[in-house]
């Protein structure tokens, strides 16, 4: 091969390793979902304990409870729906306590961090002041009436 060849190879090489290298750090940052959902609230929490570590350490109630909830809607919605108004209202206020956070960083991840917190937040609270009230299923059947009559048998 000539020298020139193999010049060309390694510099196909570094680039395509190049590129995969800043696409893996890259993808820990903001992804394309609106809001915090599986995959996403991840890269959050990786986000969060490489710009705000300190503030994670502090409010840890805080990440705890905004965490959980989170992972709630992403894989058991029935829980999630079942959640006490106690428990709604620690959510709401660590999402308050993560916005400032999130509001005192610089960068245009924090911000796009910022504006996915918030909607989490609205789409959460329009799920909760939506939800359909449980009922029985007696209440929308009716029990059925089975009448036996006296027949004459042999």
């Amino acid at each position: 091969m000539s020298k020139t060849m193999i010049n060309f190879v390694l510099a196909i090489t570094l680039m395509f390793s190049g590129v995969s290298t800043s696409i893996a750090n890259d993808s820990v940052k903001v992804s394309s979902n609106s809001y915090l959902i599986a995959g996403s609230d991840f890269n959050f929490n990786v986000y969060m304990n490489q710009k705000a570590k300190k503030f994670v350490k502090k409010n840890e109630n805080e990440w705890v409870t905004f965490n959980k909830v989170v992972s709630l809607y992403n894989n058991a919605t029935g829980q999630f729906l079942k959640l006490t108004e106690e428990e709604k209202e620690q959510f709401l206020a660590s999402a308050d306590v993560i916005e400032s956070k999130l509001e005192k960083l610089k960068g245009r991840d924090a911000q796009v961090w910022l504006s996915k917190v918030e909607l989490t937040e609205q789409v959460f609270k329009f799920i909760w002041n939506n939800k359909v009230e449980e009922r029985s299923v007696e209440q929308y059947l009716e029990k059925p009436v089975i009448k036996f009559e006296n027949t004459i048998g042999r």
